[in-house]
């Protein structure tokens, strides 16, 4: 069995001459199976799990936020933001340009 899970590691059997064999078997697990590039990958789930942690608390900070507005401030934000004067304006001109004018539908069935 020894020599099977050798043979898997990749560890040829004059490698267990070697007076370190923590550094040997450290260099053979590096050079087969990029240690360093697991590890960067393991951190950049870290990092990532740790971001969607963040965020989630951000919804529900926001959650709470929502919770507290009342809709007449909502409405009175909004109307601060429109010039409702200039939009009123608009549509007057607009149904003084269309005064008179009559709106005439017709389908027709085409074949194709």
């Amino acid at each position: 069995m020894k020599n099977a899970i050798l043979r898997w590691l990749g560890i040829n059997p004059w490698m267990l001459n070697i007076e370190d064999v923590e550094d040997c078997m450290l260099r053979v697990l590096i050079q087969r199976y990029d240690i360093e590039g697991m590890s960067s990958k393991l951190d950049d789930y870290i990092g990532t799990v740790d971001d969607l942690e963040y965020k989630a608390d951000r919804w529900s900070d926001m959650a709470d936020k929502i919770e507290d507005l009342e809709i007449n401030d909502i409405v009175a934000d909004i109307e601060a933001k429109l010039d409702l004067d200039k939009i009123q304006q608009l549509d007057d001109r607009l149904t003084e340009l269309l005064a008179g004018y009559k709106l005439d539908v017709q389908l027709m069935k085409e074949d194709f």
